[in-house]
């Protein structure tokens, strides 16, 4: 399994996020397809150095894009620790976690009612 591949598992899996967490699944989703990418990227960049006798357009080693998938993962409760985290953050705030659920909730079905009940032109 590919790290694409693993990512989508993960997020099916993951029934705690809601529409409010979009964006970062979307940038996790990106950076997955960065990470997968990076080999052939540098192996093009390999081979045109070694055709023009220069150095590599791109460093050999992206040292950035792992530790913000890591952390991406983590914030997401993706990972061992940020389950646990979240976890641990639900049972002191759970109050305040529900309820900003419960209104994301609520203004999509209300979304779901104007749309369904708009007069078609």
């Amino acid at each position: 399994m590919d790290i694409v591949e693993a990512t989508e598992t993960a997020l099916a899996a993951a029934t705690h996020l809601t529409p409010m967490d979009d964006g970062a699944v979307e940038s996790l989703r990106a950076l997955a397809r960065k990470i997968q990418a990076w080999d052939v990227i540098v192996a093009f960049a390999l081979e045109d150095a070694a055709e023009k006798g220069g150095r590599p357009a791109v460093p050999q080693h992206d040292n950035v894009s792992l530790s913000a998938y890591s952390s991406l993962s983590e914030q997401l409760g993706l990972t061992p620790m940020g389950r646990k985290k979240l976890e641990l953050r639900e049972a002191k705030q759970g109050g305040k976690l529900n309820a900003v659920r419960s209104v994301a909730e609520q203004r999509q079905k209300s979304t779901a009612r104007r749309t369904r009940s708009a007069p078609r032109v």
